[in-house]
């Protein structure tokens, strides 16, 4: 059992990085630090994966278990999420089986003050399927309830039952509404996670993000989305290839939505998207200051691509959720990471938005940067190769201490 916290601590410096939240101090971000292997992306992936458990179910979690100590196969997984959401503090989780894929417990309750109310509870006891609530219904959401409570399979989630139906449009069931609203709006981002189509699109136009493109000296200029002849595309390809590829991303597309998707064919990176029932490809291209010689998004550097990803989340940034970034300062040169962290601070300082990252950096690690309450740290015992969490906040620190030498020597684990 780990347990990670954004609850602020006394600390007054840096107070742009912590909200008020319904009279409780909330950090706006925290920083995971740890040695390769350590497990810092398995606390990301940890994450990821009950969101989509909460959508998805729990199936395919099989071999998923602490696998260094095959007694662990045996016992339950388990996951708790304590938030807010449009008003108000909610503690949700649930237990599972790896060996049957199946949900054996779920919670959601409501935090008021110091009390509790019960939106529902589930447990899975002698095959059979109970789930209780302490909400007052009136007869015909009483009625629904229990219809929903009957009919739920025991590898998806009661929160994903109700959410879907239509009743969610109920007040009476605001809470379960509000707690799946919060997973619907958590973002995570794995080194290898690229915008879509429509994020692209939306760049083109952003006067801001462009502004800030120029400023961080990535030599770019604007850049703009431009529409590709589908024929001059794998024209070095068999014809029978080309229809074969361009065949099976239509049928994709097509499946997928409005949204579309991006392939990296050779050097260039393109968007196909459906318009008037006709596949379309989009390039990106860059303008270095020679519009007659426009450079496409593979041409450049590792580091601004890794920009193209993760600058939309601290430009024209709007609503609320918790944004967690695997190897936030992948490709980026120090005064990069500093400087997107500045922004990100900068540009959500009246909204309700967290940001969670790892990374290696560890000239981040300055309490002139960062809070003390925001450095995490993660290691893996020796002995049993479990990866444990804790913050820097557990040290006495003095706020003008220099901790990158103490952090390196192991003076913090």
């Amino acid at each position: 059992k780990q347990v990670f916290s954004m609850v602020a601590a006394k600390h007054t410096r840096h107070p742009d990085h912590v909200a008020d939240i319904a009279g409780k101090r909330i950090l706006k971000g925290s920083f995971i630090f740890g040695a390769n292997a350590s497990g810092k992306s398995n606390f990301v992936k940890a994450i990821s994966s009950a969101r989509n458990m909460v959508f998805k179910g729990v199936a395919g979690v099989e071999r998923k278990y602490f696998r260094l100590d095959p007694a662990w196969a045996e016992k339950p997984g388990m996951f708790q999420f304590d938030i807010f959401s449009n008003g108000s503090f909610y503690s949700y989780g649930f237990a599972f089986t790896y060996l049957d894929a199946s949900i054996i417990s779920e919670w959601l309750y409501k935090i008021h003050g110091n009390s509790e109310i019960c939106v529902f509870e589930r447990e899975y006891k002698d095959g059979k399927t109970n789930i209780n609530t302490e909400l007052k219904f009136s007869e015909d959401n009483r009625f629904r309830f229990r219809i929903y409570s009957e009919d739920i399979k025991k590898s998806k989630t009661f929160l994903r039952e109700i959410a879907e139906k239509e009743t969610i449009n109920n007040p009476e069931f605001k809470a379960i509404k509000d707690v799946w609203k919060w997973f619907q709006e958590l973002v995570v981002l794995f080194p290898n996670t690229h915008l879509g189509p429509d994020a692209f699109t939306n760049l083109a136009s952003d006067k801001q993000f462009h502004s800030i493109l120029q400023s961080l000296d990535t030599g770019i200029k604007s850049f703009s989305i431009e529409e590709q002849p589908i024929d001059k595309i794998l024209n070095y390809a068999p014809e029978q290839v080309r229809d074969n590829f361009f065949a099976s991303v239509e049928n994709f597309v097509k499946k997928k939505g409005r949204h579309g998707t991006n392939v990296i064919l050779g050097d260039d990176l393109y968007s196909f998207v459906m318009r008037n029932n006709q596949l379309v490809a989009l390039k990106q291209m860059m303008n270095h200051g020679n519009p007659s010689e426009l450079f496409s998004y593979n041409d450049e550097s590792d580091g601004t691509r890794r920009l193209f990803d993760l600058l939309p989340f601290v430009t024209n940034i709007t609503g609320s959720g918790v944004i967690l970034i695997d190897e936030i300062d992948r490709s980026f040169h120090t005064k990069l990471i500093i400087r997107y962290l500045e922004l990100f601070y900068a540009n959500t300082n009246k909204l309700d938005i967290q940001l969670i990252a790892s990374l290696h950096d560890v000239n981040i690690m300055d309490l002139d940067i960062v809070r003390q309450d925001e450095i995490w740290f993660i290691y893996k015992e020796s002995e049993t190769g479990a990866s444990r969490m804790y913050s820097l906040n557990k040290f006495q620190i003095r706020f003008d201490k220099k901790i990158i030498k103490d952090y390196l020597l192991g003076r913090f684990g």
